[in-house]
């Protein structure tokens, strides 16, 4: 580090200059980690829900589809790492791991929620011995 301090020009217009380019290229670096994190959340998020459309008429042609969706979102994944300057020990898991949802699914109950102080009534049928209709057993 000692020699690239000494490598600086003296001039603070030109080092005014040199921190403005920097930060340009700094921002646009940023742009492209966003762009590359969103894609990549799209991509788990599709092959989540491609994961649970499996069984169907079409089935196999969503089985390739998940297999190349999965080749793409490990091609970005790579390349994400390769452009990292953490180390890999450094970079979160959980991040790398979990599927990002944008907005939560709902869930399809069969019985509406009833609450536990509502009066219950319970009726019990009897069938009888005979039937109605034709007097048989």
């Amino acid at each position: 580090m000692s020699n690239a301090s000494q490598n600086l020009p003296d001039d603070p217009t030109f080092l005014k200059a040199m921190i403005a380019a920097l930060q340009a290229e700094n921002a646009k670096m940023s742009a492209t980690l966003q762009a590359h994190d969103q894609l990549i959340g799209e991509l788990r998020l599709r092959i989540a829900k491609l994961k649970k459309q499996v069984f169907g008429k079409s089935s196999e042609k969503i089985e390739r589809e998940i297999q190349q969706l999965e080749l793409a979102l490990e091609d970005l994944l790579i390349a994400a790492a390769e452009n990292s300057t953490k180390p890999l020990d450094e970079v979160d898991e959980a991040v790398l791991a979990a599927p990002v949802a944008s907005t939560p699914e709902k869930t399809m109950r069969r019985r509406p929620r009833v609450s536990e102080k509502a009066a219950r009534e319970r009726k019990e049928l009897d069938p009888g011995t005979c039937c109605p209709d034709c007097g048989g057993e």
